[in-house]
């Protein structure tokens, strides 16, 4: 592996991938209840196993997905405080950092906002008010985004330097 140490931009990918995930895996919750339901009125599998299958996809659609989305996206906060570790950085980027933390939280405003006008079609509107992790994230990614990049702030110009006067 090559020597890859962590961005100061981790901020600004952090909220896309974020956002990207949120609308990726709000549509794949969307249509797997349709899939099952399509399933069910088929009639194709009438067994106990078959109608078993169905259900434990129905609740994958319905529950698993969102505690996936959630599960990911605590590993992304993890991973841009770990990545704070590797980024060997002098103190005078500090404005450049608070340059691009600023733009991160724009940045989440305007694409949350983006989130809230797609899932507010009305194809989704009745099941945007089942999907509460989902709107969890994303109503409160600015605020996210402005802690997360703020203890990674923290984190990359806090750290112990031996070899420095």
């Amino acid at each position: 592996m090559i020597n890859k140490k962590g961005d100061i931009t981790d901020s600004l990918s952090f909220v896309i991938v974020v956002i990207v995930l949120a609308i990726g895996f709000f549509i794949i919750a969307f249509i797997i209840p349709s899939i099952t339901s399509g399933l069910r009125n088929a009639g194709v599998n009438s067994t106990s196993e078959g109608e078993n299958a169905i259900n434990k996809l129905n609740d994958f659609g319905t529950q698993g997905i969102q505690k996936g989305f959630f599960f990911v996206f605590m590993g992304l906060c993890i991973s841009v405080l770990i990545s704070a570790f590797f980024i060997d950085t002098h103190p005078i980027f500090l404005f450049l950092y608070i340059i691009f933390l600023g733009i991160a939280v724009i940045l989440a405003a305007y694409l949350a906002n983006a989130y809230e006008t797609f899932s507010q079609v009305p194809a989704f509107n009745s099941f945007y008010a089942t999907q509460g992790l989902f709107t969890l994230v994303v109503s409160h990614i600015v605020l996210i985004t402005v802690i997360v990049g703020a203890l990674s702030f923290i984190i990359i110009f806090s750290k112990f330097r031996g070899n420095q006067v």
